[in-house]
């Protein structure tokens, strides 16, 4: 896929399929690496672009990340689409205390390793495991956060800000994994996805990347970001990475 300014936007990129989970406590570098299985099951590999639940299913699987890329999204009547989350190693995605139908759709972008459990499972795990379930209990705040900040960007940020602060956690969650070093990382996410992500049309984030990159503070260019001027790039998007941890 091609932007209008004639940047290339790639359909699908691989990215490394090692995972490990890792936070900065204030000892250091505290990692906690989930292995290739996770409790006896083993990770379970998607294809590029294929949806591993739908909105609306009546099923209560529930996701863990291993590695990969992925989006969450929510459909409307019309059509149109708002992505949620862009799940990444260590995320949980569709934990309901309830059951019901699924809130929202979960797809690959990149081919995607996932731990995959009933909720009773995954439950009863937690109950019997005070390791496992002290993980899934930090992963679920930190996607709480995730998701009240999204809100805050997609309702009160203006689109500069916006997409900066986006940039600028994607950093932020792919160094927790190992895959973002010194400001560069890749991104396999296609213009119209980073639309669906921020609220804005195809158009208004083509512009608002080049403003961006002229400015001097990042560049999004060929799957690959990297931030400029880290400093003013934090200033422009109110950027604190504490909810991240």
């Amino acid at each position: 896929m091609h932007s209008e300014n004639g940047a290339d936007w790639p359909v699908s990129m691989q990215i490394p399929s090692h995972f490990t989970y890792s936070r900065r406590g204030e000892q250091g570098i505290v990692e906690n690496d989930w292995g290739n299985d996770l409790l006896g099951i083993p990770a379970k590999i998607y294809k590029a672009h294929s949806v591993l639940c739908r909105q609306d299913d009546d099923d209560d699987t529930v996701f863990i990340v291993k590695s990969g890329w992925a989006i969450l999204y929510r459909g409307l009547l019309d059509g149109e689409r708002q992505v949620i989350d862009t799940p990444l190693g260590g995320d949980v995605v569709g934990f309901r205390s309830v059951d019901g139908p699924r809130f929202a759709t979960l797809a690959s972008i990149t081919e995607l390793a996932v731990y995959e459990f009933s909720r009773k499972a995954l439950v009863e795990s937690i109950l019997s495991n005070g390791r496992f379930g002290n993980k899934i209990a930090c992963a679920l705040a930190r996607l709480n956060a995730i998701l009240a900040e999204h809100l805050v960007n997609t309702g009160r940020r203006n689109a500069l800000s916006r997409t900066a602060h986006f940039l600028l956690e994607l950093e932020e969650r792919l160094s927790n994994v190992g895959l973002s070093s010194h400001g560069r990382y890749e991104c396999p996410l296609a213009q119209h996805e980073l639309a669906d992500i921020l609220g804005m049309t195809t158009v208004h984030v083509n512009r608002t990347l080049r403003e961006l990159r002229r400015a001097g503070l990042v560049s999004f260019k060929a799957g690959h970001v990297e931030v400029i001027n880290r400093k003013k790039l934090v200033i422009l998007a109110g950027f604190d990475k504490e909810y991240l941890r």
